[in-house]
């Protein structure tokens, strides 16, 4: 069947990977799995070969029929956008901690990492395919151009690691670029932020230009007097550049501005 180019389309052909992609998942007898974008179902006859109760959400209509043949009513399919989900009730219909392994589509990758970030309590694994540079930046250390403002939100709740590359001669059509499977699971000891929506504001101006200065990415949300200020209570060289600094030291820096 041909892929639909707007809906960012490239179904994985190897179904090595897509076992892989599945043991990863850690899959126990009646583990409540979502599956988002299953496409033609290469990943879901290994989810569903595991045991899992899986509810799998495409938004492909042409796929209900493909699916629906091969595996029957063993799986609960919706024919929905999961980004116009309601994902509070979706999870409250089913048990907690609940697990996501898919291979998304990945037009969809940055609403879908933000609803994972709201939702965060609510899974305790999640398994996902992405585009290899995504996969980086969420994985990325001080230091490495890579890092940024995702890193940092995603690292606050999650451990994430790279599982394994995949190129892209194992999708049609072949993408532009090769792919990553990551793992996501929640971090067992969450670094503990008083303030925050000051803290996201934070890091979100500090890597507005990535080539200037944490100093003068500062200057407009804080201003000149609270930018010398900070520099003398957290003793850090705000000359460095974002990208240099680690977790402790941007929430050194957000709980200081929160009492300037």
């Amino acid at each position: 069947m041909k892929a639909i180019k707007e809906l960012g389309q490239h179904f994985l052909t190897d179904p090595g990977i897509a076992s892989d992609i599945a043991d990863l998942g850690e899959i126990v007898l009646h583990d409540r799995i979502w599956e988002i974008g299953p496409g033609s179902g290469i990943l879901t006859a290994e989810i569903l070969k595991r045991g899992a109760i899986l509810e799998a959400f495409e938004l492909d209509k042409r796929m209900a029929q493909i699916l629906l043949s091969k595996f029957s009513h063993s799986f609960s399919l919706q024919i929905t956008d999961i980004l116009r989900c309601d994902w509070a009730h979706q999870i409250s219909l089913g048990t907690e901690p609940l697990k996501l392994i898919a291979n998304i589509p990945y037009q969809i990758t940055s609403p879908l990492l933000y609803r994972l970030e709201q939702h965060h309590s609510s899974f305790s694994r999640i398994v996902m395919m992405l585009q290899k540079e995504v996969a980086e930046r969420l994985t990325a250390k001080p230091g490495n151009k890579s890092f940024g403002p995702l890193t940092l939100r995603l690292g606050l709740i999650f451990e994430i690691h790279i599982a394994f590359m995949v190129g892209k001669e194992h999708f049609d059509p072949v993408p532009q670029v090769d792919s990553a499977v990551i793992v996501m699971t929640p971090r067992p000891d969450p670094p503990q932020i008083p303030h925050l929506p000051l803290f996201l504001q934070l890091i979100t101006a500090a890597f507005a230009h990535r080539r200037k200065t944490l100093k003068n990415n500062l200057l407009p949300m804080i201003g000149k007097d609270k930018v010398q200020e900070l520099q003398l209570q957290s003793d850090l060289d705000l000359k460095r550049r974002a990208e240099t600094l680690n977790e402790s030291e941007f929430i050194l820096l957000s709980n200081i501005i929160a009492e300037l």
